[in-house]
């Protein structure tokens, strides 16, 4: 997630917040990969039944370019339009400019996300 944040930071996870409602759009989440222990900062670019694509490293949500001023470097991410699926969010991370095979990103099913990052 750099640059917003950094590898070896520790920060706090507000569980409540997707108790009362789901992600939004560039909320920056915790999600959980496997068990307790494996955990992740991503930020949400698409939502439930919207389409999401990257062209030449440029979001690209329901076909409309999405402006992100939180990207520091440029990326030539080429992904092909896809759905996101009933009850997911589509993330990814900030620090997008190593190759896509690099990143671990994608649909992810809301009840994988533990919150939201406490600054």
């Amino acid at each position: 997630m750099e640059p917003t944040y950094h590898n070896g930071g520790f920060n706090f996870c507000w569980k409540l917040r997707y108790l009362i409602s789901k992600p939004g759009r560039f909320d920056v989440v915790t999600v959980r990969l496997a068990g307790d222990q494996v955990m992740l900062l991503k930020r949400v670019v698409a939502l439930e039944g919207e389409e999401v694509e990257f062209r030449e490293g440029v979001l690209f949500v329901n076909s409309e370019e999405v402006f992100e001023p939180y990207l520091r470097s440029s990326c030539h991410w080429n992904l092909p339009p896809r759905q996101v699926e009933k009850g997911c969010v589509y993330v990814v991370g900030d620090n997008r400019g190593m190759s896509m095979e690099q990143h671990l990103f994608g649909q992810t099913d809301i009840r994988r996300i533990l919150g939201t990052p406490v600054w």
